[in-house]
C-alpha cells in the first residue's frame, strides 16, 4: 500500500497505526513550519493540473530515494504504474 500522505510504501497490516502516527507527525511539522502545509497544498494543486504525481520510496539496494512519475486522470486517479528509479546515479536500481 502506498501512503497517501508521504507516497512511501507501507505494509498493509501496519496502516491504521501508521496513519495515526503520520497524521500526528504532519500536525507537529505543520505547526513548526507553517509554510510546509501551504507548500503541500500548492504541490497537490499543481500535480492535479499537470495530470501527474510523483511518488517516492526508499531504495532497497543503497538506501537512497527512488522516484516514479504517475500519470493521473482529471480526478487524480492513477492511470499507469511505471517503475521506480533510484536517484543515486551509482546505484541505478529500477523496480
Amino acid at each position: 500500500m502506498i501512503c497517501p500522505r508521504c507516497g512511501l510504501p507501507h505494509p498493509r497490516e501496519d496502516t491504521t497505526g501508521l496513519q495515526t502516527v503520520l497524521a500526528a507527525l504532519d500536525h507537529v511539522l505543520d505547526t513548526l513550519h507553517p509554510t510546509r502545509a501551504a507548500d503541500r497544498h500548492i504541490t497537490r494543486a499543481l500535480e492535479a493540473q499537470m495530470g501527474q504525481t510523483i511518488q517516492t520510496r526508499g531504495c532497497p539496494k543503497c538506501g537512497g530515494t527512488m522516484y516514479r512519475t504517475i500519470d493521473t486522470d482529471p480526478d487524480g486517479n492513477q492511470t499507469g504504474a511505471p517503475q521506480y528509479v533510484c536517484s543515486n546515479h551509482t546505484c541505478g536500481t529500477v523496480e
